[in-house]
């Protein structure tokens, strides 16, 4: 059960940091395991609901439970989940022989895309979170003050796959796939009329999107979920907050010390099947195409340089590597690296507040093409495109774009209860109406895949 909503008082947590024995939990890739067959920090998750997940390539962070539940909604979200969390870490106090990033305590969240949604935004400290990183692994207890931690010998019990777990099997029958707030004609139309808008002069570039509602032939969980994922996807960051689970390749800002990192992805070229020769030598096609496309160059651009505007008044330097591509399963990326070192004592929230929205989820202008997408676009995005992953104690952590991603129900995914399934597109001037249609549906793949649809 969720802890209340912070009040006016902060919330006074216990936190507890140990190292774990070494192989205990297996580092490499996902569901790689150790001499000893010790669990990947995803099996972890086996058959477990409730549950937290940051991993990629079998490093990071997973959770369950729920010590403390910090919400806030509207164009100050970002900045009271901040200040929420600073007050909490102020009246709190803690053990941690580690002192390295992502000891001690953390909250991970999942923000709302826009200040208008109905959806709440949120930062999740979970009562138990194993931690892995080059140096080894670690588990960090929280419980409210005054009450006891779970004795070290009861904690590592835990750290097996949930006993209720089920062995992860496909079903047999074919999961049921609805449209959601757009059918693919209305998003066609959609297109169009944007492109109308940007003829006009309201924007140079809109990022518009569409759902799918996915309900499996029987009940996923959660857990079994993010395996799926973290298997298929080992690069990109597997995410659990809070009912948004996903595999993003979009890196919003990682902060460690002063140092920060981003990642830009705009311009995308789908992939298709075939055997791994043949698949090769799309790629490396692809890639030339890819590179030398104008349209695909231009809306780089524009997300590029949204991304270092947000940046360079917060940072004493800021710099923007060349464009690459960045090949994933699915789809190919233009990809820019940014690197910089903030200024002050600026942290990972009060980057992802001037960071969000870039133009790679938004537009350019921002305001207008957010005025596009809410008149257009017509849905409530909640959490889809917005800034998702975790901050420490002292204002450090590592934060995603919600991509490639879908938002479950309350009580998992199920017959009945389908998972909401976003995948979107930049819409330039001279964009092709059937070909971001497309593009929506590979990026829809990943997690459609996870939830057993084929093709």
């Amino acid at each position: 059960m969720s802890a209340p909503r912070a009040a006016a008082s902060p919330p006074r947590l216990s936190f507890r940091t140990v190292a774990l024995p070494d192989g205990l939990v297996a580092a490499g890739a996902v569901g790689a395991a150790t001499a000893e067959n010790a669990p990947g920090l995803l099996d972890l998750l086996a058959g477990r609901a409730d549950v937290v997940s940051w991993v990629r390539r079998g490093r990071g962070l997973v959770g369950w439970g729920c010590a403390l539940r910090l919400e806030a909604r509207g164009p100050d979200r970002i900045e009271e989940l901040r200040s929420a969390w600073r007050a909490t870490v102020y009246a709190s106090w803690w053990r941690d022989a580690l002192v390295r990033p992502g000891t001690g305590p953390v909250a991970l969240g999942t923000i709302a895309f826009s200040p208008d949604s109905a959806t709440v935004s949120t930062l999740v400290v979970p009562r138990f979170l194993v931690g892995l990183d080059a140096a080894g692994a670690w588990l960090t207890t929280a419980v409210a003050e005054g009450e006891e931690h779970p004795e070290v010998a009861e904690a590592l019990s835990r750290l097996r796959p949930s006993a209720s777990a089920r062995p992860d099997v496909a079903s047999p029958d074919a999961p049921m796939v609805s449209p959601g707030s757009l059918s693919e004609a209305d998003y066609l139309d959609a297109v169009v009329e944007t492109q109308r808008r940007m003829a006009a002069g309201q924007a140079r570039k809109v990022v518009l999107a569409r759902d799918l509602l996915v309900a499996p032939a029987a009940p996923l969980a959660t857990g079994d979920l993010l395996r799926r994922l973290g298997t298929a996807y080992p690069s990109c960051w597997t995410f659990a907050v809070d009912s948004m689970v996903g595999a993003s390749p979009e890196l919003l800002v990682r902060l460690e010390g002063r140092r920060l990192v981003s990642r830009v992805l705009a311009g995308t070229a789908r992939r298709h099947s075939g055997d791994v020769a043949s698949r090769e030598r799309e790629a490396d096609r692809l890639a030339r195409w890819l590179a030398a496309s104008s349209k695909n160059r231009a809306e780089h651009e524009l997300a590029r340089d949204s991304a270092l505007s947000a940046l360079e008044p917060l940072c004493s330097v800021v710099r923007a590597r060349e464009p690459r591509v960045l090949t994933l399963p699915n789809v190919l990326h233009l990809a820019t690296d940014i690197t910089g070192v903030v200024a002050g004592d600026t942290g990972a929230l009060s980057l992802v507040r001037a960071l969000h929205p870039t133009a790679a989820v938004c537009g350019t202008p921002t305001a207008a093409a957010a005025r596009i997408i809410a008149e257009v676009e017509g849905m409530d995005r909640g959490r889809y495109a917005g800034p998702v992953g975790w901050v420490d104690w002292h204002g450090e952590g590592e934060w995603c774009i919600a991509l490639r991603c879908a938002t479950l129900p309350p009580g998992g995914v199920a017959p009945g209860a389908p998972a909401r399934v976003f995948g979107g597109g930049g819409i330039m001037p001279d964009s092709v109406p059937s070909d971001e249609l497309a593009e929506t549906t590979a990026k829809m793949h990943p997690m459609l895949a996870a939830l057993g649809v084929n093709g």
